[in-house]
C-alpha cells in the first residue's frame, strides 16, 4: 500500500528540470566551491576592514543566488548585473524599511515588495534580492548596527565574489551566461515580442534564448516531418519519359527542350526501366567525336569485341536508380543528391513510374507546411 501510494504521489509531482546527472552534479560542485570562496575571502576581507566587529561573513539569499547562477547561468535573473545589483539594491530597500518602521511585522513584508518594486524599475530582477531585504531587516542586532553598509557588506561583497566565482567555473566546465542569437526562420523580433506581451507574465529566459529555442524547435520539427514524408508524396509528374527503343539524338532534344539533367525511361505499360541522364548524353558524343578520328579502326576493334555502339535510348540509360514510393523522402532526396541530379525517379509495389523527386520537392513540402501553420 505504501509503495502504490509513494508511486501515485510520484505521478504527481512536476516534471523535473531537464539537466542530465552530469549537468546537475556539476551545478551541485559549483555552488559548493562558489559558496565556500565567498564566503572565505569575505571572511579575510571583513576580518581585515573591520576587525572585531560582529558582522556577518556570508548572509542565506546568497545560497539561492548560487542556485541560479549554477543551474540555470543563462538565465535573464542569472546575469551579473541581476545578481549584484537585485541583492544590493534589496538589502539597502530592507535597511531602509528596518529604520523608518520600527515593528519588524510591518517592515518585513513592506521590504519584501519595495524590493521587488526597485528591482523592477532598476532592471536587475534577481529572486534572492527578496530574501536580502527581509534579511535586513530581520537579521537582528549586528544588522541593525551596520546600517546601509551591511548592502555593501557582506551582501554587495558576497555577491560580486559569488558571480566572479561563477562566470570562472561555469567557462571552465562549458555552461553559457548567455547565448549566441540565432533567428528562426519564420518568426522575427517583433513576433517574439508580441507574443511575450500577450503572454502577459514575465519569463525566466531571455528574448534572444527564446529565439534559440523557437529556430531549434523548427529545426527538430522539419527533421521529424521530413522522417514522416514519403516519396510517393512529394512525387511530381515528369515532364516527359523516353522509350528504350528511342534515338538518342530524339532524347537529347527533349532534355534540352525541357532543361533537365535526367528524364526516367519506361515501357509501354509505364514500368520503370532506366534513367537517361546529360552526363550520359555527352559521353556518348564524346566518343562518337574520337571515332569520327578513326572510324575505320574505332569500328574493327568493336566488331571484334562484340560491342554495340550506343545508339538508342535502352543502350546508354542506367538501371536501377529508383525509390520506391513508400521509402521516405529524405532517402529519395539523399540518393539524388548523392547521384548529382535533380530528381530521382519513384516506383510503386508493381514498379510502375509514380514520378519523380528530389531536395526540392522534400524542401517544398516542408516549407509549405511550415508556412500553413504560420498562416
Amino acid at each position: 500500500m505504501l509503495i502504490r501510494a509513494a508511486s501515485r504521489l510520484r505521478r504527481r509531482l512536476p516534471q523535473p528540470v531537464a539537466l542530465p546527472p552530469t549537468a546537475q552534479a556539476r551545478a551541485a560542485l559549483g555552488a559548493v566551491i562558489g559558496l565556500l570562496l565567498s564566503g572565505l575571502l569575505s571572511h579575510i576581507a571583513l576580518g581585515w576592514a573591520a576587525p572585531g566587529a560582529h558582522i556577518a561573513w556570508l548572509v542565506a539569499p546568497m545560497a539561492a543566488s548560487a542556485v541560479l547562477l549554477f543551474c540555470v547561468p543563462a538565465s535573464p535573473l542569472a546575469q551579473p548585473w541581476s545578481v549584484i545589483g537585485g541583492n544590493v539594491v534589496s538589502a539597502l530597500t530592507g535597511v531602509a524599511c528596518a529604520q523608518l518602521i520600527p515593528e519588524p511585522m510591518l517592515a518585513a513584508p513592506l521590504a519584501g515588495g519595495l524590493a521587488i518594486a526597485m528591482m523592477f524599475l532598476l532592471r536587475c530582477l534577481h529572486p534572492p534580492g527578496g530574501a536580502a531585504a527581509m534579511t535586513a531587516v530581520l537579521g537582528g542586532d549586528a544588522v541593525r548596527e551596520a546600517g546601509f553598509a551591511f548592502a555593501l557588506a557582506p551582501v554587495g561583497l558576497n555577491a560580486v565574489l559569488l558571480v566572479v566565482a561563477a562566470l570562472a567555473y561555469n567557462r571552465l566546465t562549458g555552461a553559457h551566461h548567455a547565448h549566441a542569437p540565432v533567428k528562426p526562420s519564420i518568426v522575427d523580433d517583433e513576433d517574439l515580442d508580441a507574443a511575450l506581451e500577450h503572454f502577459g507574465e514575465p519569463l525566466d529566459v531571455s528574448r534572444e534564448d527564446l529565439a534559440t529555442i523557437v529556430h531549434d524547435a523548427e529545426q527538430h520539427a522539419a527533421e521529424r516531418r521530413a522522417r514522416g514524408l514519403r516519396a510517393g508524396e512529394v512525387s511530381v509528374a515528369p515532364v516527359a519519359r523516353l522509350a528504350p527503343d528511342q534515338p538518342l539524338s530524339s532524347a537529347r532534344e527533349q532534355l534540352l527542350r525541357h532543361g533537365v539533367p535526367a528524364l526516367p525511361v519506361v515501357d509501354g505499360e509505364g514500368r520503370l526501366l532506366g534513367l537517361l541522364t546529360q552526363a550520359q548524353l555527352l559521353r556518348a558524343a564524346s566518343e562518337a567525336e574520337m571515332r569520327s578520328l578513326g572510324s575505320r579502326a574505332r569500328l574493327a576493334l568493336v566488331s571484334l569485341a562484340g560491342m554495340r555502339e550506343a545508339q538508342r535510348v535502352g543502350d546508354l540509360m542506367t538501371a536501377g536508380v529508383a525509390v520506391n514510393d513508400t521509402q521516405p523522402a529524405t532517402e529519395a532526396a539523399a540518393l539524388a543528391a548523392r547521384l548529382g541530379l535533380a530528381r530521382v525517379p519513384v516506383v510503386d509495389a508493381k514498379g510502375m513510374l509514380a514520378g519523380m523527386t528530389g531536395p526540392a520537392e522534400v524542401l517544398a513540402a516542408l516549407h509549405g507546411a511550415a508556412m500553413e501553420r504560420a498562416a
